[in-house]
């Protein structure tokens, strides 16, 4: 597990998913109702908490401030490509 190192999350930019629920993902499903991610670019190191649900072949997740009951943060696409696991913050 890395050590959080947060710059601005920047919309439009791809993060990878690194771990879901403290482990690597390994469907879609991993991303739905509560649950907590991590996803990195370059150095930097964000953990995602809130609640998501799959549409149309991907997760809509709404981050939220201080855990899944908080307030809206931004929401996030995760998709799986055949790199693995991706995220990127997808305003409204």
């Amino acid at each position: 597990m890395s050590e959080l190192r947060a710059g601005p999350v920047v919309s439009g930019r791809v993060y990878v998913v690194d771990e879901v629920a403290g482990r690597v993902p390994r469907e879609l499903e991993d991303f739905t109702g509560e649950a907590t991610f991590r996803v990195s670019h370059g150095p930097d190191v964000h953990e995602v908490v809130g609640v998501g649900r799959v549409l149309d072949g991907a997760v809509r997740f709404h981050e939220k401030s201080g855990g899944p009951g908080g307030k809206d943060v931004r929401v996030w696409r995760v998709r799986r490509t055949d790199r693995g696991f991706e995220a990127e913050h997808a305003g409204c």
